[in-house]
């Protein structure tokens, strides 16, 4: 499954990931609009929530409260 085509958290199983689509990049920020310096490698499910693991090694929530949101953009 690729990221764009994520709508609820059970659209991925328990540990699934989604993937960028090919030619997409996506970023992150807060509902701040604070950028958060990163590029999202995938986005996985953990428990009822789903987390975007940063290529800065960090993971940011995308569901839920204090969620971040994804920004996707052409390469």
């Amino acid at each position: 499954m690729h990221i764009g085509e994520l709508r609820r958290v059970t659209d991925l199983a328990e540990g699934e990931r989604a993937m960028p689509e090919h030619g997409i990049v996506y970023g992150l920020r807060s509902i701040y609009n604070n950028v958060v310096e990163t590029h999202v490698e995938f986005v996985v499910r953990r428990d009822q929530r789903l987390f975007a693991r940063g290529n800065c090694g960090s993971e940011f929530p995308v569901s839920g409260t204090g969620a971040f949101v994804l920004i996707p953009r052409s390469r």
